[in-house]
């Protein structure tokens, strides 16, 4: 209760330690934790760097600088010298005042190249004290800043109120004092007490954010796992905040066209996605050009790219775009749009093509569709287009084809059009001048087999304003060493009456394999979607393991993949013909597919040759999964492991990766290294199997009885 001057003393004080917190727990607090943890971590990389630099490396820098006489006097490296001034360096015999400072300086500029160019890796495994620095500064500043924000606003109530009653009362007399005083100065200042007193229950509040800021402790353990699902986060969160540039956003465009690009212009109002500096390289790319081919490699956000290019058209009050992909992965561009960005989107796609193509009209936003459906879409004569995505623009490469000269039309009535290919295509030059004759056609007629064979530097500054490629090495200095991607498809037709049918028939094993059942690409997305994976890991020089539980879905992949495949392993290979396989796997050439049983392949074998892992459906035990992945994830692996989820939407899939929490903890693999924790995790999981699925039965007949209803 505040009744006295002595009150109002202990409330001001507590006021003022409020806002001297609100002042020191800032986002430029974090953002400087974040920064001086960034740089211990380069000067120790910068530590280790230098010391693998020969010493008379800054001979190339100056020459004639008596490089023998250190040698002579111990010093091998840059490491060995990098503390030594000049005065030092001039009580070595030979070395006089001229040859000190030149030598320090030469010194000095590498190390500093390197400090600039260095690139800190952080491996979950082995983290240092300065890493866990660095992830602990990130993650408070994510847990905290919500609140922060929020004791900010609470922080300025006060200041606008709280003081300037506590002034009121603070001319509060004693008896005497008091008769000297007006009845409308005592009625302000009892005002002002009353006011000052119902205003605790507001100081509570406030007190109980400071408490979760001061002391905040983070779990290690919980710390590790989540950089481990959050790697790209993290490593964006460090981009943005630090002078951190991992990449070459672009090495091989000319850096003239590099800072045009940087310098353009790029509105991420309404994405809930962080761009990597790539990925806004990218976006902004295709928005200073108007008409390119993006040829990332997989795995590097083709989508994210082209999502924040149409974002920033449609704030620009340029809200009508059309996105033109494989019947497989039209569920997959829903999915990211919707979960990326406030655009609304629409299906152009079945039954209900014509109604979503009308609310596209009345509503703006994205229209998805395939490339046979564009054949049916009047769009020049009801509905103008700002923005053309193709993906998977390959598929348009025949220029003979109905579909790829529809494609042709509508990009040339479209101001913006963006190709997008994980293919090399500068490897196929009549393609790659197919595609760039769409969008640029004087630059088309330009490239030659000359010029692309016999003067590579001019093909590609010829190239740079409409074709973007970049690897996945080169832009991703950190290297996740296992990514997991989930690949979102449809049913085919006939295979969504399949799957309904085995739904009210309760045949679990028939769902789960129901969108294989099409048995061919036109028929089965999934299907299409993993021969285009096997296709463009082909194209990039990379094998591929594929993993499916049912023996009648990997006979329907063999079909599929038969020239580049082995036998499959299945349980009724033995273990030496296992082997034998794997090994004639290892030696074969890129682009090779090993399709396995995931309970026959998934377990003691090491199949480092693939990296890229194919998961045909959910297993009922993560584990099974998990298993399967470390096949190819473990020691001896040189190259990072993709793992694709192939998932159906509106399925079993779904609802198994709800019900058993997948999404959140599914490869948890850093924790579940032991045999002893593997064996505990099996016999849980077995103990739960059966009442999972009863569980997962259920809810996917209640949700089809909803949805046909």
């Amino acid at each position: 209760m505040i009744n006295n001057k002595k009150d109002v003393k202990r409330l001001e004080s507590e006021v003022n330690h409020i806002l001297e917190n609100c002042n020191l727990f800032s986002e430029e607090h974090f953002n400087n934790q974040i920064k001086d943890a960034w740089q211990t971590l380069k000067r120790i990389k910068v530590r280790e760097n230098v010391k693998t630099i020969p010493i008379d490396t800054i001979s190339t820098l100056e020459k004639g600088l008596p490089v023998n006489v250190l040698v002579e006097n111990g010093f091998r490296s840059l490491y060995d010298i990098r503390d030594q001034s000049a005065a030092d360096l001039m009580y070595i015999d030979g070395i006089g005042e001229k040859y000190a400072d030149s030598i320090a300086e030469a010194v000095s500029k590498i190390t500093e190249s390197v400090y600039q160019q260095a690139k800190p890796r952080i491996d979950p495994d082995d983290l240092s004290g300065a890493e866990i620095d660095l992830l602990e500064s990130i993650y408070r500043k994510w847990e905290l800043l919500p609140t922060l924000e929020s004791l900010h606003t609470d922080a300025d109530y006060l200041h606008q109120t709280i003081i300037p009653d506590m002034e009121t009362a603070k001319n509060k007399k004693g008896f005497v004092g008091s008769l000297f005083q007006s009845k409308t100065e005592k009625e302000q200042i009892k005002a002002a007490f009353d006011r000052l007193n119902a205003y605790q229950e507001n100081l509570e509040s406030i007190y109980q954010k400071l408490d979760k800021i001061i002391p905040y402790t983070v779990d290690r353990d919980a710390l590790i796992q989540h950089f481990v699902k959050e790697n790209a986060a993290y490593y964006t969160e460090i981009e943005k905040v630090t002078d951190f540039e991992q990449t070459e956003e672009a090495e091989d465009l000319p850096a003239g066209i590099v800072e045009t690009i940087r310098n353009t212009t790029l509105d991420t109002t309404g994405l809930k996605i962080a761009l990597r500096q790539y990925q806004t390289f990218g976006a902004k790319y295709a928005l200073y050009y108007r008409r390119t081919l993006l040829g990332d490699e997989m795995g590097l956000g083709k989508t994210i790219q082209a999502l924040a290019m149409v974002n920033h058209l449609s704030q620009r009050n340029q809200k009508y775009a059309l996105v033109v992909c494989p019947l497989s992965v039209l569920a997959n561009w829903k999915r990211e749009i919707e979960q990326h960005s406030e655009l609304k989107t629409f299906i152009f796609h079945g039954r209900n093509r014509d109604a979503e193509f009308a609310k596209w009209q009345a509503q703006t936003g994205v229209i998805l569709t395939t490339y046979e459906h564009t054949l049916h879409m009047n769009l020049e004569e009801e509905q103008p287009v700002d923005a053309l995505i193709v993906d998977e623009a390959h598929y348009v490469k025949n220029p003979e084809a109905k579909r790829s000269q529809r494609i042709y039309q509508l990009a040339a009535n479209v101001e913006y059009v963006l190709f997008m290919s994980g293919t090399p295509l500068e490897n196929r030059l009549d393609e790659m001048k197919q595609l760039m004759s769409v969008l640029q056609p004087d630059i088309a007629e330009k490239l030659s087999e000359k010029l692309h064979l016999l003067m590579p530097n001019e093909f590609r500054q010829l190239v740079a304003p409409v074709y973007l490629r970049r690897n996945r090495k080169d832009v991703l200095a950190e290297l996740p060493e296992l990514e997991i991607i989930p690949q979102w498809t449809n049913f085919g037709e006939e295979e969504e009456e399949h799957y309904q049918q085995a739904v009210m028939a309760g045949q679990l094993m028939l769902m789960r394999r129901a969108a294989w059942l099409g048995g061919t690409p036109g028929k089965s997305p999934k299907l299409e979607k993993l021969l285009d994976i096997c296709q463009e890991a082909y194209e990039n020089g990379q094998k591929v393991l594929v993993f499916s539980f049912f023996r009648d879905v990997i006979d329907t992949i063999q079909r599929h993949v038969n020239d580049r495949t082995f036998e499959a392993i299945t349980g009724d290979v033995s273990n030496a013909r296992r082997q034998e396989i794997i090994d004639a796997f290892t030696d074969a050439r890129p682009g090779s597919v090993l399709v396995s049983q995931i309970s026959a392949g998934g377990v003691g074998l090491n199949i480092q040759a693939a990296n890229i892992v194919v998961l045909c459906e959910p297993q009922w035990k993560p584990s099974t999964e998990e298993q399967a992945i470390s096949r190819a994830y473990r020691m001896g692996q040189s190259r990072n492991v993709i793992v694709y989820r192939l998932l159906t939407e509106e399925s079993i899939d779904g609802t198994m990766l709800e019900i058993l929490g997948e999404k959140a903890n599914l490869f948890d693999l850093y924790a579940r290294e032991s045999d002893v924790a593997s064996l505990a995790l099996q016999e849980h999981e077995e103990s739960e199997e059966e009442s999972i699925k009863k569980k997962v039965l259920k809810l996917e007949q209640e949700r089809l009885e909803q949805y046909v209803g």
